[in-house]
Formats: structure tokens, C-alpha cells, sequence
């Protein structure tokens, strides 16, 4: 697996300067985070290849990193960025996939990232008009076969930013931007958070705030990875910011059985939130976790979840949970899944038992 990093900006372009209170800009906070995530992938997932747009202070234009990605032929892009508004009070991290973003946030973000396309004038971009709706359209039809892989990796690394190192979640969105829109491949585009909040500004300058964030980036695409690829070696995490450890059904397997000494608990009342009423058409249902070692999925009191089965692919057992013909209730259930010890939990669509898009499947129910 070839995974590209991508630190926005760098060298004549420093990207956002914050707040002013220090001679640090976007640049900078974008490539010790870019280094952090690279080095936390390639010690603890071995046999992934990093590649990076830039490793010290210097600019590589838009095409030449997307250039790069092609050309490695990566199987995913992550770009880092952090933002910047007017006013101070704004605070948050967001994940941005290629698409039509039509509110004010996405625009902004998309006009402010793509900026540098207008000092480049080179052959490449001059087909690249931002303001021009029929540029995204065409680009966005080209991304929709990396779409739900896009979708999935943005949802994770929000769940991780919320739950693992209490950033405020502004959510995932699409957006127009040159490096996603170009990419062949699954692709995000992060803001880390926003350089214009004093407080945040201060968080994100921080090792250790650089640390928590690099170690949400990894965690996030170790849940990615583990979902599409057969890893060959386990992957141990890097500590995180939040003191709940992961649950023993994603990362050590299943739990010893309880002794006869032991007290029998009764079962919590939240697994009566969780449903099992889809078999035929269009159904959606919930990837709980994965693990190498197998076993019944349980919660972090040894409970084993109800409505859950396993399929084991590379070596890799995937547990889903529950199905609905309904998507609403079925992100009821993932969210309840999240809260109960099984944070990297995400939807699933299948139709009459095959799995589909995401995207696809939403669509053909509102049809």
C-alpha cells in the first residue's frame, strides 16, 4: 500500500500566519504533523510506503503533488492544511472530500486552498477555473468512483479528531479542491483547526498537540486500512489523547470466557437500541471493528454485542452489526456503537446481500 502525505503549502507560500503572535505559519504546523503521521504509519503498519509532497521548506505546485500521488500510483492522498477566518472566535477541525460544496464553509475553504492556483500559470491549471461550476461538476462525476473510500477515511479521522482529541467537529464536507479533484485515488483534504483562535493557534504549535493530532491521523487510517487491505503485521497504536483505551473485540480479540467465580452481569439496556430488520434490497448496517484474533465481538464488559457476524478477509475479521432499511437508523446504531466502546464504527450498504456504495445505496432509496 502507497499512502501520500501531502503538507499544504511551503516555502514562498506560507499559507495562513494566524494570529501574528509568532513567526510560525501554516507552512510549518502543516509539515511537523505530515512527518508525525509518516513516522507513526511506518513503525507501527509495516509495509506501507509514505510518500511525502515535500519533506523541509519548499513549494511544490498543486500539479506536481498531485503529479507524485498519480505517478506513485497511491491507493490514498492525505493532505494537511489548517484554517483561518476572520473572525477569532472560530474554532474546529474538518475533512473535506471532492464534491459540490455549495455552502459558504466549503467555499471559503475551497477558494482559500486553491488560491495559489492564479500565482502558478502554468500549462496545467489553466483548465482549472475555480469559479467555474462546470469544472467541479465534471471533476466530481471523475471522483465519484473514490467516493465512499473518501467518505469513509474523512468520517474516521472526524471521529478521531471529536473522540480521541477533543477538537471541536466541524465535520466532513465536500469541496472543490485542485489536489483532491485531480487525484487517482481515495483522497482528503484536513483542516487541522483554525490558526486565526488564539487557543487553537497555541494547540496546534504544541509537540503535543502535534502529537495528538498525527496520532488521530493514524489512527484513523489504521481503521481504513484494516477495512480495504489485508495488513501482513499487527498494528499497535500510538498513545492517544483521551485516556479510554480502544475495546478488546478491535484490538486484542475476543475475552476469556467468565469463571464460574465470576458474578454474571446483566445485559445493558442499550443493546435493545440496536436492530436486526433488513435482509432483502437496500440495507444498511454497521462495521463495529476488526481484529486479527477472531472470536465473538464484545463490549468492554465482556457482553457479547447481539445482531453482530463476522467475515474474515486477508486475515482479518470484520464484525458488523445490526441492519436497517433505514440509513437514519442506522447511524442511530453506529453512534450508539461509538459511545459504547467501539469508537471507528461506520455504515455499510448492501443490496440483496452485495455490498454497494454508500452513496449508492442513499441515492437509490431516494429514488
Amino acid at each position: 500500500m502507497t499512502v501520500v502525505i501531502d503538507a499544504g503549502h511551503g516555502g514562498k507560500d506560507p499559507g495562513n500566519l494566524g494570529t501574528g503572535r509568532y513567526k510560525t505559519a501554516e507552512k510549518d504546523i502543516t509539515l511537523a504533523v505530515a512527518h508525525k503521521t509518516a513516522a507513526y504509519i511506518e513503525e507501527r503498519v509495516p509495509g506501507v510506503r509514505i510518500v511525502m509532497t515535500r519533506t523541509g521548506d519548499t513549494y511544490p505546485t498543486l500539479p506536481e503533488r498531485v503529479r507524485m500521488a498519480n505517478e506513485s500510483q497511491a491507493d490514498l492522498l492525505l493532505s494537511i492544511h489548517c484554517d483561518s477566518f476572520e473572525k477569532s472566535s472560530a474554532v474546529g477541525s474538518s475533512t473535506f472530500v471532492m464534491g459540490l460544496g455549495k455552502s459558504d464553509a466549503s467555499l471559503r475553504v475551497a477558494s482559500k486552498e486553491n488560491a495559489t492556483i492564479f500565482q502558478e500559470n502554468s500549462d496545467e491549471t489553466r483548465g482549472f477555473d475555480p469559479n467555474d461550476p462546470d469544472t467541479f461538476i465534471a471533476l466530481a462525476l471523475k471522483q465519484e468512483i473514490y467516493l465512499e473510500r473518501s467518505l469513509q477515511l474523512a468520517d474516521l479521522i472526524q471521529t478521531q479528531f471529536r473522540e480521541r482529541v477533543g477538537r471541536k467537529d466541524r465535520g466532513v464536507r465536500q469541496a472543490g479542491y485542485y489536489v483532491t479533484a485531480y487525484a487517482n485515488m481515495p483522497s482528503v483534504l484536513v483542516e487541522l483547526g483554525f490558526l486565526t483562535n488564539p487557543k487553537e493557534e497555541d494547540f496546534l504549535r504544541s509537540e503535543k498537540g502535534q502529537d495528538y493530532m498525527a496520532s488521530a491521523l493514524f489512527r484513523a487510517f489504521r481503521s481504513y486500512a484494516e477495512t480495504w487491505l489485508s495488513l501482513e503485521s499487527a498494528v499497535e497504536a500510538p498513545p492517544s489523547a483521551a485516556p479510554t483505551p480502544e475495546t478488546a473485540a478491535a484490538d486484542t480479540g475476543a475475552i476469556d470466557e467468565p469463571t464460574p467465580e465470576e458474578t454474571v452481569v446483566e445485559t445493558p439496556a442499550w443493546f435493545s437500541t440496536l436492530e436486526n430488520t433488513c435482509s432483502d434490497g437496500v440495507c444498511f448496517t454497521v462495521q463495529a471493528a476488526s481484529s486479527r484474533r477472531g472470536g465473538p465481538l464484545v463490549d468492554d464488559e465482556g457482553h457479547e454485542v447481539p445482531f453482530s457476524q463476522s467475515t474474515l478477509s486477508g486475515g482479518v475479521h470484520k464484525y458488523r452489526v445490526g441492519s436497517s432499511p433505514s440509513y437514519a437508523v442506522a447511524c442511530q446504531m453506529r453512534d450508539t456503537l461509538r459511545l459504547k466502546g467501539f469508537p471507528d464504527a461506520f455504515v455499510v450498504a448492501f443490496d440483496d446481500g452485495s455490498r454497494i456504495p454508500l452513496e449508492q445505496a442513499i441515492k437509490k432509496q431516494r429514488n
